[in-house]
């Protein structure tokens, strides 16, 4: 059986931190493009800890950081978006990803959100988390053709949520 996750506030850790995590759980696909916004994205979970900060999050078991998970409460209360998450390589496939998952959902639930929302790649990276999305209730609401500087489509899923 899997351990329970705890989740900490990101901003209680070290600026830098999110960026780690997050490079470590893409590391396969990370290049120059993708290590720029993970850079972008840290800054602005550390230069503004009460609005994206405060929706950041890291997935703990014990005393060891398994992952990140993050939403954005912007379109509420019409919508909340599943933000960047990921499980560290060492730690996937044990159920920590959907344990992430459903601490998004649980939160956005206790807000009064009506939908959550997430968008990933069909690039085959992405197959975990496309069935670990729809394990967890989601289901494909639209379709985003890929461009020229990426060839994959972007899949967007959509959940209600009820109270």
């Amino acid at each position: 059986m899997t351990a329970p996750l705890t989740f900490r506030p990101a901003v209680a850790c070290a600026p830098g931190t999110v960026y780690s995590l997050l490079a470590e759980c893409y590391a396969e696909i990370l290049d120059k493009t993708l290590q720029d916004k993970l850079r972008q994205f840290d800054h602005e979970v550390f230069a503004a800890p009460d609005t994206v900060g405060a929706c950041a999050f890291i997935s703990f078991v014990s005393d060891v950081a398994v992952g990140f998970l993050s939403y954005d409460p912007r379109q509420g209360p019409a919508v909340g978006i599943v933000g960047h998450n990921g499980v560290l390589p060492v730690f996937q496939r044990r159920g920590y990803g959907t344990q992430q998952i459903l601490e998004i959902l649980r939160r956005l639930t206790a807000c009064r959100f009506i939908c959550a929302r997430v968008s990933t790649s069909e690039h085959p990276f992405f197959a975990p988390a496309r069935r670990m999305y729809e394990k967890c209730g989601f289901r494909p609401s639209r379709r985003i053709p890929g461009g020229n500087q990426n060839p994959h489509d972007i899949v967007q899923y959509e959940k209600l949520l009820t109270t």
